[in-house]
């Protein structure tokens, strides 16, 4: 009984009427073909690294208060109850709101795999409770020296050392790095820590190489996760478990698109929901546009502008 606007039709005969009929769904009243695997939580308050590459820095101007985003992870969390993977990436939380959302995700979604993306800038042991209940935390770094990691982070606050990471998380904890072209697995492999390795985009020839130069080094299983719109391998270097994200091309950003095609549902600190890292597309939710009721009671929002 949904119905198909133009997007949806030319759809339909893109995947065939049997694909088709397995993914349309309505999503907060829209009609889309839901791919949705993981939802990506893009946490609220700053963050306090300045990383030259940051795909998230023209979104650092827009927040929402802590108590409203946690409402809006708990009504997108509820509308894709088969999703079983949750990121949580971007920003920061303070401990105390870091370990309810958590405890929240894994209320919702009992089953759910939880990783946590994080430069370890401000974390310590009061974020246990919240680590207890993840099931697994990548910690980036873009050297595995902390005097130059923080010189790229560009940043004067303490960072959780791959040592104190160690105690922290234990087995939980991965070593997340971006393939650049300094890249050298054999230093990072010396941590003795699981790797989660990213290539770097947009690249160049030379950064090019050196992925495909690393990807020659590894063991790669048969374990392949094929995402709509990306593959994930899983590999082995030395005894050192390792996963790559081989990404080959930026997030598209087209203004005002139709979330035709849902791949991932990601909740942006600014509060608005959508299919893409961009917030003006693929749209599937905007607080900003009405009042919304959750639990009986009003949810009114404020956008804040130019948060230190």
């Amino acid at each position: 009984n949904i119905k198909l606007n133009k997007e949806l039709l030319i759809a339909r005969n893109e995947l065939g009427a049997e694909i088709f009929q397995q993914h349309l769904r309505e999503v907060f009243g829209i009609p889309c073909l839901d791919f949705v695997k993981t939802i990506v939580i893009n946490l609220p308050q700053p963050c306090y690294a300045d990383c030259y590459y940051c795909i998230d820095n023209y979104l650092r101007n827009s927040s929402i208060d802590t108590e409203e985003f946690l409402k809006i992870c708990k009504m997108v969390l509820q509308e894709f109850p088969n999703v079983r993977s949750i990121s949580i990436t971007g920003g920061s939380l303070k401990a105390p709101d870091f370990n309810r959302l958590v405890y929240l995700i894994r209320k919702i979604l009992p089953e759910s795999r939880i990783s946590w993306n994080t430069n370890g800038i401000g974390i310590d042991s009061s974020y246990s409770e919240g680590i207890s209940m993840i099931t697994r935390v990548n910690l980036h770094r873009n050297s595995i020296d902390d005097e130059e990691n923080k010189r790229i982070f560009k940043t004067f606050k303490p960072i959780l050392s791959i040592d104190q990471a160690k105690l922290l998380m234990a087995e939980k904890l991965n070593i997340r790095v971006t393939i650049d072209e300094t890249f050298d697995i054999d230093k990072y492999s010396r941590m003795e820590t699981p790797l989660y390795l990213n290539r770097l985009l947009p690249g160049n020839e030379i950064t090019d190489k050196v992925f495909n130069d690393t990807l020659e080094k590894l063991n790669i299983s048969d374990d392949v996760d094929r995402r709509r719109r990306n593959v994930y391998l899983t590999a082995n270097y030395q005894g050192i478990p390792v996963r790559i994200c081989v990404g080959d091309k930026l997030a598209t950003h087209v203004i005002n698109r139709k979330p035709t095609y849902l791949n991932v549902a990601i909740i942006h600190r600014s509060g608005i929901v959508c299919g893409s890292w961009f917030e003006d597309d693929k749209v599937i939710f905007n607080p900003y546009d009405k009042e919304f009721i959750q639990d009986g009671q009003s949810l009114t929002l404020k956008k804040r502008r130019n948060i230190d």
